[in-house]
């Protein structure tokens, strides 16, 4: 997405999903980068990691294996997998705004901006260009993947 802050400069940022992500664990990743600083987050650099041969099977590392995507390779270990992506202080936060009867900062319409947001990222990269926002028949848009026209 390209954007343009208050003085005019371009800005720049670049989303990806962890559902396209082959491989153990949950991945969110997240990169800031200035003129005089950067900061990179990945989700699966916790403390430690693991790595499975094959000769691991039975009871002895089935729980192990739960989340690997397959019986061998190398696994990162998430301490609490829960708070680590966010779903605890979510939950907390939302709950937190029922009990005080006021409406959270995200909402129903966050989720819609969001959906079309993606919606305009699917059909730039279908027409292989760069779109100014918002295009013309964005509402009606339907990306490859939902028409079945996306072959892997």
């Amino acid at each position: 997405m390209r954007y343009v802050d208050q003085a005019g400069l371009p800005l720049i940022v670049e989303a990806t999903t962890s559902w396209s992500f082959v491989g153990a664990g949950l991945r969110l990743t997240m990169e800031l980068l200035g003129s005089e600083y950067s900061l990179s987050i990945n989700s699966l650099d916790g403390g430690a990691r693991l790595f499975l041969s094959r000769r691991l099977v039975g009871p002895a590392g089935e729980d192990l294996l739960e989340k690997q995507n397959a019986e061998q390779g190398l696994m990162p270990v998430i301490g609490n997998e829960a708070a680590e992506y966010g779903y605890e202080a979510e939950n907390r936060h939302f709950v937190r705004c029922f009990l005080d009867g006021v409406q959270p900062e995200d909402d129903f319409r966050s989720g819609l901006e969001i959906t079309e947001l993606l919606m305009a990222a699917y059909l730039s990269a279908e027409r292989g260009c760069s779109l100014d926002w918002k295009p013309e028949g964005l509402e009606a848009y339907r990306p490859p993947v939902s028409r079945g026209a996306w072959r892997p």
